[in-house]
């Protein structure tokens, strides 16, 4: 598989975790937490698929274990 440079690159300078963090990035998490939870339903199955820094994953983890 051909690794695209671009990415790698860009993600390779790029503190996503930090973004989210930051008071934006912060108004962006809780507003994205708040529509996970309005659209998941009891006993729903949520899949990990490694596209980030792990924060949402981390968070829904605690809530949904």
């Amino acid at each position: 598989m051909e690794t695209n440079q671009f990415l790698e690159n860009y993600y390779k300078n790029f503190d996503e975790d930090n973004r989210l963090s930051s008071r934006h990035g912060t108004v962006e998490f809780l507003t994205t937490m708040r529509y996970i939870e309005r659209y998941l339903t009891p006993g729903a199955k949520i899949i990990e698929i490694g596209a980030g820094t792990g924060r949402y994953s981390h968070k829904l983890a605690r809530l949904f274990v």
